[in-house]
């Protein structure tokens, strides 16, 4: 990470990650960048200044604590992870309520362009749900190494059916906790859903909309790096078919998870679909 172009201010004190036996220890700290609060997982491998960073960019009511299986995975793999909290969440700069309704989904292109341009490289962009939309606008817009939607959110061009979901003009849930579980959590036992139910804040009534009405188009033409889908099969927030048709609209890889849903973040499975993304992206990088 350059320090030559921002100021970086490390805001909370190194420690190490609890990773499965034989993964390495990973070093853990954060650091705010123009009032964006972004987690960092690293190895310090002897290799490591080959390759890109990664930057994990959360889906909508959530926060950077959702990368917590997959950043351990990326960062035993000789990557430098960057996982960013959207303004207004997990101790990004506070929005006010009157700004905060306004939120598109299109604004989050501008936290992850903080984080970017701190990097001499192009970074790889890993995103979910909501977060998926935000990393395609932003790859449509800035060079990218490569870029990974999981369970994305796909713009209005793909033609997909929408969700008639109450919204409303207030910030939007959590949903209650067991729709929320439906939602989010699919997969999760009774005590995890709880601790992560809790971890969750409410949303911009506007990016609700674009989620769930697929409001947003996104210039397909300007997408030219590698790019990687993952669908869960049992989502009922982006359905795998709606997955399918945006790998068909970027001619990228796709991946369908069976046994998944909207949540492929946490939870049984989770390392090894980060796993499967690794493989993917040292694949795709080699060539």
């Amino acid at each position: 990470m350059t320090s030559e172009r921002k100021v970086v201010v490390i805001t909370g004190a190194s420690r190490g990650v609890n990773t499965i036996p034989g993964m390495p220890c990973i070093h853990h700290d954060q650091y705010d960048i123009d009032g964006i609060r972004v987690e960092r997982f690293t190895t310090a491998p002897k290799d490591a200044a080959q390759r890109p960073p990664l930057i994990c960019v959360h889906g909508g009511c959530h926060a950077s604590w959702s990368w917590q299986e997959h950043a351990a995975v990326y960062a035993a793999a000789g990557y430098e992870v960057h996982a960013l909290n959207w303004r207004g969440r997990g101790g990004s700069a506070a929005i006010n309520d009157d700004s905060f309704v306004k939120m598109s989904i299109a604004d989050v292109v501008d936290d992850i362009e903080k984080v970017a341009r701190c990097f001499d490289t192009p970074p790889v962009l890993i995103a979910h749900s909501m977060g998926g939309l935000a990393a395609q606008l932003y790859a449509s817009a800035h060079e990218v190494g490569a870029l990974v939607l999981l369970t994305p959110v796909v713009p209005s061009n793909v033609g997909a059916t929408p969700h008639e979901l109450p919204i409303g003009d207030a910030p939007w849930g959590p949903p209650p906790p067991d729709l929320a579980r439906q939602m989010f959590f699919q997969g999760l036992d009774d005590m995890q859903a709880a601790h992560f139910y809790a971890l969750l804040v409410p949303e911009s009534p506007l990016r609700v909309y674009e989620a769930t009405r697929w409001s947003l188009a996104v210039d397909a033409t300007k997408l030219t790096a590698p790019i990687l889908i993952v669908s869960g099969a049992l989502d009922i927030l982006t359905p795998p078919e709606t997955g399918a048709a945006l790998a068909a609209l970027y001619g990228a890889t796709y991946q369908l998870e069976p046994a998944h849903g909207h949540n492929v973040l946490l939870g049984e499975g989770a390392r090894r679909i980060a796993e499967d993304v690794i493989a993917w992206l040292v694949g795709r990088l080699a060539h």
